[in-house]
């Protein structure tokens, strides 16, 4: 990012008197600041620094920086401690870029090198900014102080990660020792994430049976070091990491080993209900639909109003239809396509309208704040799905700490500080805000497409379950789908309450302490037998 500070100072190098119309412009010789003035104004900047007064040590550091030449050791000496004084003031987003030239500049620069540290406060404060992250990724691990080098290698790792360049993730994550549990955990886990991505799994590609191992591998470890050094940082790593195990088993069709990994996930974590969800669709391959049936009652409980399952919707009506509860799955699908279909054509026509990235955020935080609760509450489940990417959520909160870096900036020049400084400050923020604010519109822009495009296959799939009944009740039902009923009958089996369970029958009322235990007593009605609407139990 080009600095404002070295734009003042190049304007500065070159003044000149107004030329007439008949004569050639002449430019005045540069003005050069003598080195002792220099020295003296970083003097006094490192006399208020040692008083913590930071301010005004950054008024004098840039001093130094703005009537040095760049290429100048007094100038770049208070060009490092302008960026140290704004980084002590809270204003890392602004000490930044401060820093960036410096790092831009490399071993040239001899304040290259003690930048880095600072590189990792700002990234600690900023919640991993990517741009920091980046100017970090360009300092080799020679460089890395043995103290922090974990840290730094996994917050490269993590850079890398969001740039999709994988393999380049995965060599920073492995480098991250077990010295700091904390670290280690969250580099294991991201180490298995990425040997599962590797491994062709839920593609057309050539199943990596070693990479599989190695994930499976990399999580295991997550779950011994958390259990060997419980915190919550680590407790919340092994919770990830078992939804992980149970989607990894899930995969390769293991489905009584993901059950036991979805089923040691807390109902404090926030990832239960998409665990709660995600066994449903295992329980339907075991065949087990009573099970499944609670599990999705569960999903689409008032409690959890604002999540989006919309597949739920789905998997509950081809249960019903598979076990010839005609009636049922069609309310199921007619309720699910009236609840969202003119609601994603309505999405789909304002998305399309913004070829602008930064009106569409704009319009974003507009529609938040709708007060129509029907219409608030479905695009919080929608935005809500958006929001999963974690790329985009991260550039959210560099907007909102922008936002609260800019209110800091306000405050100090409230208290009669020179405006020249932080009114520069104050530009380049509003500079990268925009930039940041376009990012994040573009991403989340895309997101909400792909959510909407996924919306649109769901819905076609239950309309398609839907045909799939009218067929059935004409008496045309196709081989394949006899063959389901057939199958969904042969595996019913009684509820059977042990001595640890009531069987409470279901009044129509959720209770929180029953969230996760329903099921559902559904008996096939394939073959002419007339039983009742299943009705869900809470055993």
């Amino acid at each position: 990012m080009l600095t404002v500070g070295g734009l003042v100072g190049a304007s500065q190098a070159f003044p000149a008197r107004a030329a007439k119309p008949d004569e050639p412009l002449v430019l005045e010789a540069e003005t050069t600041v003598p080195d002792a003035t220099l020295q003296a104004s970083l003097a006094a900047g490192n006399a208020l620094a040692e008083k913590e007064d930071f301010l005004g040590a950054a008024l004098k550091y840039n001093e130094v920086v703005t009537q040095g030449d760049a290429t100048n050791p007094i100038a770049m000496e208070g060009q490092y401690a302008l960026a140290v004084a704004l980084e002590k003031l809270g204003l890392f987003e602004s000490a930044f870029t401060r820093f960036e030239p410096i790092v831009d500049a490399g071993v040239t620069h001899p304040k290259y090198k003690d930048t880095l540290t600072h590189l990792l406060t700002i990234a600690r404060a900023t919640g991993s900014d990517p741009s920091v992250l980046l100017k970090i990724s360009q300092y080799g691990p020679e460089l890395y102080p043995a103290e922090a080098a974990d840290e730094l290698h996994f917050l490269v790792g993590q850079y890398f990660y969001g740039e999709e360049s994988l393999n380049d993730a995965l060599n920073r994550f492995q480098a991250v020792s077990a010295k700091n549990p904390e670290i280690y955990v969250r580099a294991k886990y991201l180490e298995g994430i990425i040997d599962v991505a590797q491994s062709g799994i839920g593609t057309e590609k050539t199943l990596n049976a070693e990479k599989l191992t190695a994930a499976a591998d990399a999580f295991k470890t997550v779950l011994r070091t958390a259990d060997k050094h419980s915190t919550k940082a680590t407790d919340k790593v092994a919770a990830d990491t078992k939804l992980a195990l149970g989607r990894l088993f899930f995969s390769t069709r293991q489905y009584d080993i993901a059950i036991r990994y979805y089923e040691e996930i807390t109902t404090d974590n926030p990832h239960w209900l998409e665990a709660v969800y995600e066994v449903a669709w295992v329980q339907f391959q075991l065949k087990s639909n009573g099970k499944a049936l609670g599990h999705l009652e569960t999903v689409n409980s008032p409690y959890f109003a604002t999540q989006y399952f919309p597949e739920s919707r789905v998997l509950q009506s081809l249960i019903l239809f598979l076990n010839c509860r005609y009636d049922d799955a069609d309310k199921i699908v007619a309720d699910f396509v009236n609840d969202y279909y003119p609601l994603m054509n309505q999405f789909r026509a304002e998305l399309n309208q913004f070829a602008d990235p930064n009106a569409f955020y704009g319009w974003l935080a507009r529609l938040g704040s709708i007060k129509d609760t029907e219409y608030s509450l479905r695009f919080q489940r929608i935005f809500n799905a958006a929001l999963e990417d974690k790329k985009l959520r991260r550039k959210f909160e560099v907007v909102a700490a922008l936002e609260r870096e800019t209110k800091k900036l306000d405050e100090l020049s409230g208290k009669g500080a020179e405006r020249g400084l932080l009114g520069s400050l104050k530009g380049d923020l509003a500079e990268y805000r925009s930039l940041v604010i376009g990012e994040a519109g573009s991403l989340a822009q895309a997101r909400l497409l792909r959510v909407m495009k996924d919306l649109q296959r769901h819905l076609a799939s239950a309309l398609k379950i839907k045909g799939e009944t009218l067929r059935a009740r004409r008496g045309d039902i196709s081989n394949a789908a006899a063959q389901e009923q057939a199958a969904a009958r042969a595996a019913y089996r009684e509820l059977e309450v042990d001595e640890e369970h009531i069987e409470w029958p279901f009044d129509g009322e959720y209770w929180k302490d029953e969230l996760g235990f329903y099921y559902f007593d559904i008996r096939s009605q394939c073959g002419g037998e007339s039983d009742t609407t299943p009705e869900p139990a809470s055993p």
